[in-house]
């Protein structure tokens, strides 16, 4: 039966051998909540459904599904959860055949038939830690990453980000022969919004900016914050055209928003310099970035709240 106290770590036993689980039930019960499955199918379904267990504890010897079968099943897992949880094999202390089997089916450990009470706690303490250990140092890269190529504002992709994932669309749009656009925009008169609402307002425009453009763009699309009040945003295979209908869309939303903050209104625009591959003689991302930051500059000395997609300034196609 399962522990009473569920706020302890869950070991899964399985087990046909209801004398052998009570052993392991009164060794270990007061460190961890048991849980019993009389063979390797009711184990695999218990796996597949419950994410506290955290060790599994196997016979070899059972109907259905063999310790050796589970075994399997678990280190082929497509879920990293379950595919990572240490197992510890009972066999026989003869049955080196079994235990070679075991260990090349990816156990962590074995536990001799009978078992020994010190040696089973000392074990399942051993691999439980480690288990937590590599959790937790698994955790803590995931949050890394993040921290290293998002943007802690806006939550966005980082300029870092954005270059890895450019450089990536550039190779594989050269290979295909495919187009790829660039749009480089910038929040009009974004100091002045800072010196007459404070900067709390400020970071509140640049979090709804940032969510407005998440929400335009496609699944497949990079949008980053670039610093400050600059964002860009990568549009694989997207010609010139779709590029200026999504920049003008963007800065007609952009305009329209309702932008409140402590009972202010806050009017916002912003001016969005555009560029696409295949109608410039570029090498690199720094070159496409270059253009598009030159046609940035020229909405901006145009008058702002405008897109520009050529180097007259212009916002549409002649």
């Amino acid at each position: 039966p399962e522990s009473v106290d569920s706020t302890l770590p869950h070991i899964l036993v399985v087990e046909d051998s209801l004398t052998s689980v009570a052993v392991i039930s009164r060794d270990l019960r007061e460190y961890y909540t048991l849980l019993h499955a009389r063979d390797g199918e009711v184990a695999w379904e218990m796996l597949l459904s419950d994410p506290r267990i955290e060790l599994v504890i196997t016979d070899v010897q059972m109907p259905r599904i063999s310790g050796q079968q589970l075994l399997k099943l678990i280190r082929l897992s497509p879920e990293t959860r379950i595919r990572n949880l240490p197992v510890i094999v009972m066999t026989t202390a003869e049955d080196s055949a079994e235990k070679h089997l075991a260990f090349l089916n990816g156990a962590n450990d074995f536990l001799n038939k009978p078992v020994d009470s010190l040696e089973l706690q000392a074990r399942v303490n051993v691999h439980h830690r480690l288990s937590r250990t590599i959790y937790e140092l698994e955790v803590s890269q995931a949050a890394l990453a993040e921290l290293a190529t998002t943007d802690s504002l806006t939550k966005l992709k980082n300029r870092r980000l954005f270059y890895t994932q450019a450089e990536e669309n550039l190779i594989a749009c050269r290979r295909y022969g495919k187009d790829m656009s660039l749009l480089l925009l910038d929040i009009d008169y974004f100091k002045k919004v800072n010196d007459t609402f404070g900067h709390h307002a400020g970071d509140e425009v640049l979090v709804k900016v940032a969510t407005l453009l998440a929400h335009m763009v496609r699944g497949v699309d990079t949008v980053a914050r670039f610093g400050g009040e600059e964002f860009a945003v990568l549009l694989p295979e997207t010609n010139r055209l779709g590029a200026a209908v999504l920049g003008e869309r963007i800065r007609a939303a952009i305009e329209r928003e309702q932008i409140n903050v402590d009972g202010q209104h806050i009017p916002v625009t912003v001016s969005i310099g555009i560029t696409t591959l295949a109608a410039e003689h570029v090498e690199s991302i720094d070159q496409l970035l270059n253009i598009a930051d030159q046609r940035l500059y020229l909405a901006k000395n145009g008058g702002r709240n405008r897109i520009c997609v050529s180097d007259d300034g212009k916002s549409h196609f002649a």
